[in-house]
């Protein structure tokens, strides 16, 4: 296992749900465990948290003892078989979902600390612009956005660069296109919105791959697994690890 000293923190993004944010995540993770790189994951969608959901886990402790409780947040961290850990949230917790800045602040200096143990965090936030998403993408050193060939999830993804952007002064995003159909799909689309952001907002996006449509995706998300680990050898999950080796090589 490799540790380097300074851990890549990398948020996961999306300008609206159901384009495959969580799946990307938890399939990258997977890969990246797999190159021999120690990985967590947080789930940052603090009032529809899914990552345990999609893993199959019933955990015991959340955020949520960790903001209200008296838990500290190694206490929440749970282990999988897929080689990575990661830090689960709650759902339908009002309170969660309406986090005051300073509670936000809180997890993002816990988050500062236990990433010191690891070489990649991943930050699996919640869709759109609310102030939770806008607190963990500025966090995280490096962002991801997740889009697919729908046109408001272009739209979608292209307001959130923007905010993130304006907001922030942020101008370095990479581009995953998720359910691809053909090889030149992915391209395609990212040529679109990089158009649009050279355009109008004076920076260019980066490529950073697609995952193909596959239809052991949906089985996988049905059995609770993940498909770079129970399938390495179908088209999205190799597409996954061709992801996961670019990110492998990030300082």
């Amino acid at each position: 296992m490799m540790t380097s000293e300074i851990p890549v923190v990398t948020s996961v993004s999306s300008g609206k749900g159901g384009v495959g944010k969580t799946f990307a995540t938890i399939n990258l993770a997977a890969c990246l465990s797999r190159m021999g790189r120690k990985v967590l994951i947080v789930d940052c969608d603090l009032g529809l948290a899914n990552i345990d959901i999609m893993l199959g886990v019933n955990p015991q402790y959340t955020l949520k003892d960790v903001i209200f409780g008296s838990l500290e947040f190694p206490d929440v961290v749970i282990s999988t078989k897929y080689g990575f850990d990661f830090v689960p949230a709650s759902s339908g917790i009002k309170e969660m979902a309406q986090l005051l800045y300073e509670n936000i602040d809180r997890i993002n200096a816990a988050i500062g600390n236990i990433a010191l143990s690891y070489d990649h965090v991943l930050l699996d936030t919640g869709a759109g612009i609310s102030e939770n998403v806008l607190q963990f993408t500025l966090f995280a050193k490096r962002n991801i956005v997740v889009l697919n060939r729908e046109l408001t999830s272009l739209t979608d993804a292209y307001a959130t660069i923007k905010v993130i952007y304006q907001t922030f002064g942020r101008h370095n995003f990479e581009i995953i296109v998720n359910s691809t159909r053909g090889d030149d799909e992915g391209k395609n689309i990212f040529a679109h919105i990089d158009t649009i952001s050279g355009k109008f907002l004076g920076f260019h996006l980066n490529y950073l791959g697609q995952i193909p449509y596959d239809e052991a995706v949906s089985r996988s998300i049905l059995k609770q697994e993940v498909l770079s680990f129970m399938n390495p050898q179908s088209l999205a999950a190799i597409n996954c690890s061709l992801i996961a080796g670019k990110m492998a090589d990030w300082r």
